[in-house]
């Protein structure tokens, strides 16, 4: 038993890896293939075959296409031996050892591992968050391209410039600690409109509806762009299939709604790594929380008649 849970807790490691690598590219360690897409594929979910484990994830601006991202079977091979070599290590010297004294060892040297594995883990992921969306239209298309014109200067130029924003997203990973906000009159009329209007880009199928007065508040500008953002990323991503997103804007009251299935519980979808579907990491809302919190804003999520709805009351002074 203590085996297959070992071999189940490699498989969900390289799943893990599989999906974060699907947000950054990061690393020579996966295979990446852009193959058709086929009707009832199964995305972002583990799968094997005779060449590895791969997941399918969506390219962006492209419905014929998908990519695969592999682990070839030779590394996972190889993975599993040292597992094995491992478990049966592990066996000899608690054949040796006596039980208690290995339980004991059990709970002080590995759960705060695993505990300060989980603080990166959150730290990471929140940043990743933010910038995958961006970096991932970027890095496919580059890959794209740079099948088709593999001599070209211009994408070099390109590839470089996405080089650099690499380097500023690693030197943000030590900010472990709150940032202190800065204050300022904040637009959120405008503010609204280029977010909506940079989305509007990306899902073109779909329909935005914009009830906006001229709103401006006191506000950290870039808290305020994270929870826009985050909110329309929401909206656009988990809404019915050709439907609309509504925003409104009005005194005190940022509403944000789209159709959408109903939630399974509408009270857990503010916490951290809690998913409605395969999508993501469960971390947009979570940031909405944190973010409004902070700025002494009140959220809460609302489903009726077939819409979902995420209300902000702002708090202006």
């Amino acid at each position: 038993m203590l085996f297959l849970a070992e071999l189940s807790s490699l498989k969900s490691k390289v799943f893990l890896e599989l999906k974060n690598y699907s947000y950054t590219f990061e690393g020579e360690k996966f295979r990446i293939d852009i193959i058709p897409a086929e009707r009832g594929a199964r995305l972002y979910e583990l799968l094997e075959d005779g060449e590895g484990l791969y997941i399918l994830v969506p390219v962006p601006f492209s419905e014929k296409e998908l990519l695969r991202i592999t682990y070839p079977r030779e590394s996972f091979l190889s993975d599993r031996r040292r597992v094995i070599g491992r478990f049966f290590l592990f066996f000899g010297i608690a054949s040796v050892v006596a039980f208690g004294l290995s339980v004991a060892f059990s709970i002080y040297a590995v759960n705060p591992m695993r505990q300060a594995l989980r603080m990166i883990e959150e730290v990471n992921k929140d940043i990743i968050h933010d910038l995958n969306t961006p970096m991932m239209t970027l890095r496919v298309n580059l890959k794209m391209l740079r099948s088709k014109y593999p001599q070209d200067e211009e994408l070099e130029r390109i590839e470089f410039a996405l080089k650099q924003l690499e380097t500023f997203k690693e030197n943000l990973r030590p900010l472990e600690t709150k940032t202190e906000f800065k204050m300022e009159e904040v637009n959120l009329k405008e503010l609204i409109e280029k977010e909506a209007a940079d989305f509007k880009k990306v899902y073109p199928e779909k329909e935005i509806r914009l009830e906006l007065e001229t709103v401006k508040i006191k506000a950290d500008r870039s808290a305020a762009v994270r929870i826009v953002s985050n909110l329309l990323e929401n909206a656009f991503k988990h809404g019915l299939k050709g439907s609309w997103v509504r925003v409104l804007l009005r005194g005190d009251k940022l509403i944000v709604e789209n159709p959408s299935k109903p939630p399974r519980d509408v009270n857990k979808l503010f916490e951290r790594y809690y998913r409605e579907s395969q999508r993501g990491l469960g971390l947009g809302l979570s940031i909405v929380k944190k973010l409004a919190s902070e700025l002494g804003w009140k959220v809460k999520a609302e489903y009726s008649d077939g819409v979902f709805r995420v209300v902000i009351l702002l708090k202006k002074s």
